[in-house]
């Protein structure tokens, strides 16, 4: 519920702080005075286009804030939650500022925000009704919407789309196969050639580098061997060996150590030296013993080698790559396959049809009867909304194809009398009597709607009499259950208010017009509604009369 509103330098109001109750409130005024201000600045803090024209003059920006008590919305308050604002069980804060270039900033529990989000949260909040509301009567999808609302088939209207969604994709896969089969097979076939080159190679992650590495030691290996036989035999194995002769060398020279201590460096290099030409020669010895010449196996290797060099040739592509190569391949291939299984996709589509057929014929059947509830009760109002001979019918027309919303479509129809062929509304009911079945279908239907406050932008226009008394009825009817604001003109529906407030325009020391608004008390709503009875509240009978409407509330 909306608790508070304050404005500053807003159009023509300068500074203004409005508290507001439960229950029908209404806002009255002289033609100009800026009531419709007030709507217009609520639809800016709920996410409205901001425009420079909105700042006052000579002020350099204007600001907007209101608190709404939150009391058991769950639904807002999980939409803070998850969208990461600070939550307060009890209370939001919003609020907006405009500079005189017409940017905008929004805060939302004092975090910056979006207008999108601001949008999003303000569609949970406030419904305005503006002086053209009731013409959203005319849209058939609004006529649905507004009919799986009342009847609390949101949720199932969901299931219908996403149902209806995967139908469609199904479909239009089929479709796709089809167009494309020729192409298909052909891209089949080059990623099976592709698949067939590079199978037969029978590759892992290393075998191109490790083939690699055993063709080049395998070439090699003849030179390998006698070199490192040639070596060994030098160290060791020969009659002037480099072992023996180093190890003679090295003693020598340490028998002198003694006549000369100086000596014993050199003595212990080649001591040092001897040990390391022994492990040199164990180290050749052990290569000896594992290596072989293997022609065999080095040709094995080579045809390996060639093949998959071959293959790579082919492909234009790099040996190391190939591997890589195949799994794209076969990842293709797999996707190809499944794109033109005519026979899964096409028993695919025949479950999902299945699927929103069951899901489609249950909401028709459930509307049918919402449209049969909502038309008894509308029809009750009309006969004291003097709406004459009219009949109201709420229809479900089957549509000529499936839909995302089902197998039909939801069309309010009137008729002139009992017997007369029914008529769209918009072909039948002129501009007044499409308010006051918008106004009738609102009181009808507000227990569909979780929105807790109710804002009617002088949609009585265009009646007056009895029929703005029954107007007023409503509006105050929908007040016991969510929190109404109107603004009228009609005394008739004025009375009806649980509150009244004043909309006044003055001047100011400059003489720039300013928008003043004030709760009206008991008497002071008495020379209003006279004045709108039209004498003013000069002559008695208007005061008299204004006593009387508002005693019928």
């Amino acid at each position: 519920m909306l608790q508070n509103l304050s404005i500053q330098q807003f159009v023509i109001v300068e500074r203004l702080d409005l508290d507001f109750q439960a229950g029908f409130t209404v806002l009255t005024g002289e033609t100009g005075a800026g009531k419709s201000i007030l709507i217009d600045a609520i639809d800016l803090l709920l996410g409205g286009r901001s425009e420079a024209s909105m700042v006052r003059d000579g002020a350099s920006k204007a600001e907007l804030s209101a608190s709404f008590e939150l009391g058991h919305n769950k639904g807002v308050q999980a939409w803070l939650s998850e969208a990461g604002f600070d939550l307060d069980e009890t209370t939001l804060l919003l609020r907006r500022t405009i500079d005189a270039t017409g940017k905008s900033r929004a805060w939302i529990n004092g975090q910056a925000a979006t207008l999108t989000q601001l949008r999003d949260l303000g569609e949970q909040l406030i419904d305005i009704h503006g002086q053209h509301a009731h013409q959203a009567l005319l849209k058939p999808n609004a006529q649905r919407e507004l009919l799986d609302a009342h009847a609390e088939l949101t949720a199932q209207v969901k299931d219908c789309e996403a149902a209806w969604r995967e139908r469609q994709s199904l479909q239009t896969k089929i479709e796709a196969a089809q167009e494309r089969s020729e192409q298909l097979a052909l891209q089949r076939d080059q990623l099976l050639w592709k698949i067939n080159e590079i199978e037969p190679l029978q590759l892992a992650p290393d075998t191109w580098a490790s083939l690699s590495e055993e063709q080049k030691r395998l070439s090699h290996a003849a030179e390998l061997l006698q070199t490192a036989q040639s070596a060994l035999t030098a160290l060791e194995e020969d009659d002037q060996a480099l072992i023996q002769q180093i190890d003679r060398l090295a003693v020598r020279l340490h028998q002198l150590v003694e006549k000369d201590p100086r000596i014993s460096a050199s003595s212990e290099a080649l001591q040092s030296g001897v040990i390391q030409l022994q492990e040199a020669a164990d180290a050749l010895r052990r290569y000896l013993d594992k290596t072989d010449l293997d022609p065999e196996r080095l040709a094995e290797v080579e045809t390996r080698v060639e093949a998959i060099f071959t293959t790579a040739r082919k492909l234009k592509s790099r040996p190391e790559q190939l591997l890589e190569q195949l799994e794209i391949a076969r990842e293709a291939l797999q996707q190809t396959e499944a794109a033109s299984d005519l026979a899964q996709l096409t028993a695919a589509l025949q479950k999902a049809d299945k699927t929103y057929q069951s899901i489609a014929k249950t909401l028709s059947s459930k509307r049918q009867a919402a449209c049969t509830a909502l038309t008894q009760a509308v029809n009750d109002w009309f006969s004291q909304l003097a709406m004459g001979g009219l009949v109201f019918e709420a229809t479900c027309q089957p549509r000529s194809q499936p839909g995302p919303h089902g197998l039909e479509d939801v069309v309010f129809l009137l008729r002139n009398h009992a017997q007369a062929n029914p008529y769209p509304i918009q072909k039948v009911a002129s501009g007044g009597e499409l308010a006051r079945i918008s106004l009738a279908i609102s009181v009808v239907t507000t227990a569909a709607s979780n929105i807790p406050t109710l804002i009617f932008d002088e949609v009585d226009s265009g009646i007056g009499g009895n029929v703005a008394h029954i107007v007023g009825q409503l509006l105050r009817q929908l007040g016991g259950q969510r929190q109404v604001l109107c603004v009228t003109h009609l005394p008739q529906v004025a009375a009806r208010g649980h509150q009244q407030l004043q909309v006044a325009k003055q001047a100011d020391a400059t003489g720039r017009p300013i928008s003043q608004l004030r709760q009206l008390s008991d008497s002071e709503r008495v020379d209003e509604i006279a004045r709108m009875l039209g004498d003013e509240g000069a002559k008695q009978t208007s005061r008299e009369h204004a006593r009387s409407l508002l005693s019928l509330a």
